[in-house]
């Protein structure tokens, strides 16, 4: 084998090599889905929310979120709502919201386990004899932009 074809045949595979990363890069980007999120409750609050990204009921309102996300009330106040966005796997998902009063970073509960702090739930979700259930919450993500919207309010 001659140092030309070799040469040529190195030269092939590292294009194969590019190509195949190129369309894992771009098929990538068309599996995951944007959902923009608006909370509204929160007009003259300063400070944080914290919003949980859940894909199971199992999970659900629990320690194993997929994403947690901070958000600083004071960068993404619009108006009267608080806009943010989150890009997610394609999927099922439900999300989980507090506003974080004394800015310690965690929700604040009850003995019993209730917030003390305001929370909003996706599909604004209401407890019942209990905290809402995951298929009350759930909503799909698909390559079209999602919009949640969340009312913040007190428990």
């Amino acid at each position: 084998m001659s140092t030309k074809s070799h040469s040529m045949r190195t030269m092939r595979a590292l294009q194969y090599l590019l190509l195949l990363f190129v369309c894992q890069a771009t098929l990538a980007d068309e599996l995951t889905g944007i959902v923009m999120v608006e909370i509204s409750g929160l007009k003259d609050a300063t400070g944080n929310v914290y919003i949980a990204v859940y894909d199971s009921d199992a999970t659900w309102l629990g320690d194993e979120a997929v994403m947690n996300k901070k958000v600083v009330i004071a960068e993404s106040l619009d108006g009267e709502l608080v806009r943010t966005e989150l890009q997610v796997p394609l999927g099922s998902y439900a999300l989980s919201a507090f506003y974080d009063k004394d800015n310690d970073g965690e929700m604040d509960t009850s003995f019993i386990g209730m917030p003390k702090e305001p929370i909003a739930l996706s599909n604004n979700a209401v407890a019942k004899f209990g905290p809402p259930s995951f298929d009350d919450a759930v909503f799909s993500v698909g390559a079209e932009p999602v919009i949640q919207r969340m009312l913040m309010r007190d428990m």
